[in-house]
Order: structure tokens, then sequence, then C-alpha cells
């Protein structure tokens, strides 16, 4: 018996479930210089207890100028899986605040995104947007899309960060 081997689109798949990755035919819903972010792409084939999209799809295409921003989402956690790309995510615990509300520099740490494994943090891990190592990274990320409605979308400037491997 021979089968056909077809290309996997969203289209092709239909009858058999959801394709996780940019979307064939939606414009994002966010966009800037550094990525493009299409939100709430599904909920999981109704796994959650509400109804909710928590798939989202982050294509990053450029290197940011400086590293000096970082965020927090206090009511979802997140978590980055990646598909393509080589890439660093940096971090610091949701509970390194300073006395202005903002992240305690001192206890960040950057981790290197080979690929090989994805990450799901806390809710209020202070992160920022993968940077890329490679031309383009991209990346499933599962989060409540109400994260932009709630108005939970903390970003704040930091010291410019450069990352070493020594």
């Amino acid at each position: 018996m021979k089968i056909k081997v077809e290309t996997l689109t969203e289209k092709s798949f239909v009858a058999f479930g959801k394709v996780l990755g940019q979307p064939d035919t939606d414009a994002p819903n966010l966009t800037d210089a550094l990525a493009n972010v299409w939100l709430g792409m599904s909920d999981l084939m109704g796994i959650g207890s509400q109804p909710a999209r928590h798939v989202t799809f982050l294509s990053i295409h450029s290197k940011p100028a400086k590293n000096d921003k970082i965020e927090k989402h206090e009511t979802s956690a997140e978590a980055f899986i990646p598909l393509e790309g080589t890439s660093i995510l940096m971090v610091a615990p949701a509970e390194a605040i300073t006395s202005n509300g903002g992240p305690d520099m001192r206890q960040c740490r950057a981790f290197l995104m080979d690929g090989s494994k994805g990450v799901l943090m806390r809710p209020g891990t202070w992160h920022a947007v993968p940077y890329p190592l490679t031309e383009k990274a991209t990346y499933i990320v599962l989060v409540d899309d109400a994260i932009i409605p709630k108005n939970d979308l903390h970003i704040n400037t930091i010291e410019d960060v450069e990352f070493c491997f020594d």
C-alpha cells in the first residue's frame, strides 16, 4: 500500500486537528520591528475548563538594538516551545522585585534555547522576548490570550544587558 505524502497546512489537516505553527492566512495581532505575534490560535482542542484560546505563534525576525526590556504577566503562566532557530531566554524570578516594583536584575539569568527543549514559566516570572542567535526564531507560546484585555502585560525598561558565553 502506498500513501501519498502531503504538505502539512491548516486546510489539509483540519479533519485531524490543529496545526501548531504560523497561521497560513491570518495576519499577526501584534507586530513591531522585532517580532510578529499571532494571539489565541487554539484552546488546545478544548482541554481548558473555560473557553479560551491559549496557543500563540511568535516569529522573531530581528535582533533588538538593545536588550533593555523585560516583562511579566501576573495572571498567566507562559510557555515557549521552540520550532525554529536558537535563542537566549532571559528570566528573573517573580519574587525578585526592587523597591520601585521592577525586576531585581541581580537575580536575572539567561538560558540558551537550542530548539531541543521548551520552558514553562510560573505566573509573574520576569522574562524578555527570546533573543535570537539565528536569523529567525519561531515559537509556539502558551499564554492566556486575555493578558491584553486584562491589562496584564507589564513591561519594564532595564539597563541594557549583554550576553556572554564564558
